[in-house]
């Protein structure tokens, strides 16, 4: 039966393979590993790269022809660091996500966290911004995911008279400067 199948940073498919799924694609069968007969196929292909695939077919990485095959509907999503407003749309879809499978009663980020979140680059995309965001919520025991439950790459570098500022209380400023 028809089903989807999604194929994540395309570009990474070695040549071999690209002519294999090519060859399926276009006589929309396979013949499994063991079997001697091939087996028809009704599959939708979804595929992703961060890569720009036209450079790639250019380059001889990607093959033109399963370039051409996939490149039906083409959606161009900018780099997250190019729509900061969906940083803290995401995170918080992340926190709620995380706090119920840890059974966390986490309620949201301080300011300076997301703060954070919106001045990082997010190299890593969305993956590396749900990873910061389960960190977070494993090391966090509070009420907010506050900037010191984000990996240390992510902090600000302070000195210890500003540390005091944006923490709340002197505890909070202690205890924040302590895990520093």
């Amino acid at each position: 039966e028809g089903g989807t199948v999604f194929l994540d940073e395309v570009s990474e498919i070695p040549i071999q393979l690209q002519v294999k799924l090519l060859r399926a694609l276009e006589q929309r069968e396979i013949t499994p590993v063991g079997m001697t007969e091939p087996i028809k196929i009704d599959v939708r292909i979804i595929a992703a790269s961060i890569r720009d695939l036209r450079k790639e077919v250019e380059s001889g990485k990607f093959r033109d022809d399963l370039y051409y095959r996939l490149n039906v509907v083409e959606i161009d999503l900018p780099s997250l660091k190019e729509r900061p407003d969906d940083v803290p749309i995401l995170a918080q879809h992340f926190l709620d996500a995380f706090k119920k499978q840890m059974s966390k009663p986490i309620q949201g980020f301080t300011n300076e966290a997301m703060r954070a979140l919106l001045q990082y680059q997010w190299k890593g995309e969305v993956r590396e911004l749900e990873n910061v965001i389960e960190r977070a919520v494993i090391f966090c025991d509070e009420e907010f995911v506050g900037i010191e439950h984000f990996p240390e790459y992510m902090r600000p570098t302070e000195d210890i008279l500003s540390i005091s500022s944006g923490h709340g209380t002197l505890k909070d400023a202690v205890r924040s400067f302590e895990r520093q």
